[in-house]
């Protein structure tokens, strides 16, 4: 298949870490993105009850900054917590906001790049988990524990999850495949897929051109995923002004292992007086 309008004398060289992205805040987009991947079969009650233990009084204001179609916040909003979540997404955003009215829960909801919410001192719990931290460059999150920071009460409580690369994830390849279901465009695409590790930085970063198989129109798409260790996460949380976390390989509070499939910190804005 030639794509349409296609340059042949165009070529891409090596791309940097964190230098391409997905149009997520497109509305088509985020609906095809979400419903490939909103269940990756964690169950919500094992999570909310993990959430649960750090906060100390009913009704407290809780903040979710990557909420997707809301199952986290609307949970803790039946559970009679108050809850403002945001995602970049527009109809995962949507999405949760029918769910909420289905179940008559008051949700503030918030469409918008979490790097760019300004609240100040106004939750007890705020959380940022499923591994939406690795998609961030170490830049983006230092001013993601910023921003929770501020956000924060005294005392506030901020929790973090990340997820380890995989073994196929830190090798170069590429590969052709043709999607099973839309992603790029609403009809399904053939795409060729670049993968590239960067060792050192320990981020892997896929380049994916996407021919729509209807329309042969073309797109170039790209997104990064870095392994952050608890070293340089306790760094930034400490820069931000948090004090030193709690470490968990789990929901159910395990040791946290180097080898095993998850990060979780949780780190405490404490009190200057």
């Amino acid at each position: 298949m030639t794509p349409r309008n296609h340059d042949p004398n165009v070529q891409l060289g090596r791309p940097f870490p964190f230098e391409w992205t997905l149009p997520y805040d497109d509305y088509s987009f985020s609906r095809r993105l979400y419903e490939l991947v909103h269940d990756w079969g964690i169950p919500t009650e094992t999570e909310i009850s993990f959430l649960e233990q750090y906060i100390n009084k009913p009704g407290a204001r809780i903040f979710d900054m990557a909420c997707g179609g809301g199952r986290h916040a609307l949970a803790l909003a039946e559970r009679g917590h108050e809850v403002a979540a945001v995602d970049i997404g527009p109809y995962p955003i949507d999405l949760a906001g029918e769910r909420a009215r289905a179940k008559n829960l008051q949700i503030n909801l918030h469409c918008e790049n979490i790097l760019n919410t300004a609240f100040q001192n106004e939750f007890d719990l705020a959380y940022l988990i499923c591994g939406q931290m690795g998609h961030f460059s170490p830049a983006d999150n230092q001013r993601i524990f910023t921003l929770a920071f501020r956000a924060l009460k005294e005392n506030g409580i901020f929790i973090i999850h990340l997820s380890r690369l995989e073994d196929g994830d830190r090798h170069n390849r590429t590969m052709w495949y043709r999607e099973k279901s839309p992603l790029y465009f609403e009809q399904e695409s053939l795409v060729h897929r670049e993968q590239y590790y960067f060792a050192e930085e320990r981020v892997k970063t896929v380049r994916d051109f996407a021919i729509n198989s209807v329309t042969r129109d073309f797109r170039w798409f790209g997104i990064s995923e870095k392994e952050y260790g608890p070293e340089e996460m306790t760094t930034m949380a400490e820069r931000s002004g948090f004090a030193t976390g709690e470490l968990f390989g789990g929901y159910g509070h395990e040791s946290y292992d180097p080898k095993g499939t998850a990060l979780i910190m949780v780190f405490s804005k404490e009190s200057r007086n």
